[in-house]
């Protein structure tokens, strides 16, 4: 598997749970949906998740502000320094404006392809991009 960098089929079988976030509970599109995997696929998906983390970290391509992806980092965090740049900017007597996303569903948006070559525009090549790209 690891040699041929190929990501074994039996490995991406998983039981789907579909888990309600809000709304109406007779839409489908008010759920999400999580995959209980093998376990030793989780294993093996915390080592790809550790060597690209790693590669990101390494060559500064994370934004410090990307809190999603820091240990001991969380939206508390995001939320007080935007309550703290807005408490700032007041007390100097300028202007605020705010732009805000609802990200509720952004994950259902992805686009491997578009995912993939930013791995590549990143610098994830080679044998690690072929088993990344298999998954």
């Amino acid at each position: 598997m690891l040699a041929h960098r190929i990501y074994p089929e039996r490995l991406k079988l998983s039981l789907i749970k579909p888990i309600y976030k809000v709304g109406d509970k007779s839409s489908p599109s008010n759920y999400r949906i999580i995959s209980l995997l093998p376990v030793f696929s989780k294993m093996l998906k915390k080592v790809i998740y550790k060597r690209l983390f790693d590669h990101l970290n390494n060559n500064v391509i994370l934004n410090e502000y990307q809190y999603g992806f820091w240990s001991k980092v969380s939206t508390e965090n995001a939320s007080y320094i935007l309550l703290n740049e807005i408490q700032t900017a007041l007390n100097n007597k300028q202007i605020v404006e705010g732009i805000f996303c609802d990200l509720l569903k952004a994950f259902d948006c992805i686009n491997h392809a578009v995912l993939l070559q930013k791995m590549k525009f990143y610098g994830v090549s080679g044998k690690f991009y072929k088993l990344l790209k298999s998954y």
